[in-house]
């Protein structure tokens, strides 16, 4: 059984708008449509569980009706996860494998998810990566070879029973696969160029630009 979770809790603080940001409308649709619509495509998940203040259900009537799983957010990122796995477990043990999906990542796609699925059963971890392109610094002003370094981000797809004996939420990183014994298997995607997670209120213009750019 494999499990598609989306992470839906943040309040967006440092994108200024009245509403979370992932409710936020692109193109005349809240961002979290776009990820529904992608979760909805999978051919190979079988269950969708969002994580989200049940306060903001409102918000989207394409989400409200969307038929998926609800899970109450916790007060960090690392929280909200423990909350989806408490879900998994006490109503769906036979779950195999997750994929973990941003609500403010608008540009993921149905044939990602199933394709970092379908890795699961080679790979214990699937990470979505980006190299560092600028200058790497530190506060101690020692020199850092960025060639050794990259950035992490959503979507990651787990083995669920090889994670979840691991999992703490006191752990000092959000990546989950560092929770993970070095010997698990990871495999490093860095093929999703465009993976925009939306920040900042500027950036839902430049994703408004990119999606119509996309469409013609």
């Amino acid at each position: 059984m494999n499990i598609i979770i989306i992470m839906s809790g943040g309040v967006g603080n440092r994108f200024g708008a009245d509403r979370p940001k992932q409710y936020c409308h692109l193109n005349g649709r809240p961002v979290i449509d776009y990820v529904v619509d992608a979760a909805k495509g999978s051919k190979v998940a079988d269950k969708v569980i969002v994580v989200m203040d049940p306060s903001c259900i409102d918000y989207s009537d394409y989400l409200k009706n969307s038929g998926f799983d609800f899970a109450p957010n916790g007060k960090e990122r690392l929280d909200s996860l423990k909350s989806a796995f408490d879900h998994i477990q006490a109503n769906y043990p036979e779950c195999e494998s997750i994929i973990i999906l941003d609500a403010v990542g608008p540009f993921v796609t149905s044939e990602l998810i199933d394709d970092y699925l379908t890795k699961t059963k080679e790979y214990d971890a699937v990470i979505t990566c980006q190299k560092i392109t600028g200058a790497l610094g530190n506060y101690d002003y020692d020199p850092l070879d960025r060639e050794q370094y990259y950035m992490t981000q959503s979507p990651e797809a787990f083995r669920f029973k090889t994670l979840i004996p691991h999992f703490t939420t006191t752990f000092p990183s959000q990546e989950l696969a560092w929770q993970m014994p070095k010997e698990t298997t990871k495999y490093l995607n860095f093929n999703f160029k465009n993976n925009l997670k939306l920040t900042y209120d500027f950036e839902l213009k430049y994703a408004e630009y990119v999606m119509n750019e996309k469409n013609k």
